[in-house]
């Protein structure tokens, strides 16, 4: 039961974070987050072209910058957003032209379930590092099951160094491009701040292994710059 409710709590201050960060969201990607759109790109511009994807779940939207490509790539395709910041949430519904096919959950990952062979396409950037070892390999296996079979799961994250030196080397390079982009000491603090009480970052050879196990076939990193990489398995 205490369990639980660290759990809870881990959840209220996640939504917390992102809520009153939301009005300068994006502004702070791009000074805090390099090659930000490129790693977007990447994203979707890997996506296997013989296939049409109707029905698309996108996990921790955010205040919407890959949704909204989501929605321009895919106008007519069933959208499901999720997030655990309704504060987010309602910035990326103001930002989506809604069609009657866009749908918006606030939900943490670890509590959401849906039918068997749901969806064509599922998406997440930036947000999957937030569950530990364990919730990550749980994750997979639940959106192997909601995918179709020919679907994709397609994901940004960050990503441990194989050593040690090498997530150090990663952070310090990281800080460097981040101060150069315009940031504060300030700004670089709080971000420090959440990634060591809420981001769990494994190592992008380990979730590649996670991936296979869950029963994904073609998995591949599709692209990488210091902690970040796109994933790409499908069903």
């Amino acid at each position: 039961m205490l369990g639980d409710q660290s759990l809870d709590a881990d959840k209220r201050s996640v939504a917390k974070f992102f809520d009153a960060l939301t009005d300068d969201y994006a502004a702070a990607i791009q000074r805090c987050f390099p090659r930000y759109q490129e790693m977007l790109w990447a994203l979707l511009d890997y996506l296997p072209r013989d296939r049409t994807f109707n029905s698309i779940l996108e996990l921790g939207c955010g205040t919407g910058t890959l949704s909204l490509l989501l929605h321009q790539a895919f106008p007519t395709a069933l959208l499901r957003l999720v997030d655990v910041s309704g504060e987010s949430l309602d910035v990326c519904r103001s930002r989506i032209e809604l069609n009657g096919s866009t749908f918006f959950d606030q939900m943490d990952f670890r509590d959401l379930a849906f039918e068997e062979s749901s969806f064509d396409l599922i998406v997440s950037s930036i947000s999957i590092h937030h569950l530990d070892s364990s919730e990550k390999q749980s994750l997979f296996r639940r959106v192997h099951g909601w995918l179709k079979k020919g679907g994709v799961f397609s994901f940004a994250d960050q990503c441990a160094g194989a050593s040690a030196d090498l997530s150090v080397r990663h952070v310090e390079n990281w800080k460097e491009l981040t101060f150069s982009a315009g940031s504060s000491n300030e700004e670089w603090e709080m971000w420090m701040q959440h990634q060591t009480e809420h981001d769990h970052h494994d190592t992008l050879a380990n979730q590649l292994v996670w991936l296979n196990d869950a029963g994904f076939t073609g998995v591949d990193c599709t692209w990488r710059y210091l902690l970040w990489s796109v994933f790409q398995a499908r069903k």
